[in-house]
């Protein structure tokens, strides 16, 4: 198994949105980017899910929309996505976050566009699921 990269994290809301802002903010989980693979996508940790993991992917048609699954096969440098769960994408109007919707629990999260320091801890394994390089050790 190739090991791939977290290359940043970003911060993951709940809340509702109000215009152009998110109104009454709440973490609710994290996401963190990888490279090293064909295709970048993002691993989402939701807190209220801790055993689940999900992979967002954007779209072919490359307009910013993006697809959530809960299921990924494969290699690590070219993997495969299943089980779709939800789907993303970048509002005109919200500038500072990814809108998520996932379909079963009916619920809409909101994803930072900025990232953040990935610590130890970032991926709330028993190890933080990364080492001090920042290699992904088991998801």
């Amino acid at each position: 198994m190739n090991a791939t990269q977290v290359k940043a994290r970003f911060h993951i809301y709940t809340g509702y949105r109000e215009g152009s802002h998110i109104k009454h903010e709440q973490q609710a989980g994290e996401a963190y980017s990888i490279e090293g693979s064909k295709k970048p996508y993002y691993i989402l940790k939701m807190w209220a899910f801790p055993r689940d993991v999900f992979y967002l992917c954007s779209n072919k048609s490359d307009d910013g929309s993006f697809t959530l699954f809960a299921k990924k096969i494969g290699d690590e440098f070219d993997p495969t996505f299943r089980r779709p769960v939800g789907f993303g994408f970048v509002s005109s109007d919200l500038k500072k976050h990814l809108e998520i919707q996932f379909t079963f629990p009916r619920q809409r999260v909101f994803m930072s566009l900025f990232p953040d320091k990935v610590t130890i801890d970032s991926l709330l394994g028993a190890n933080g699921g990364i080492d001090d390089d920042g290699i992904v050790a088991c998801l």
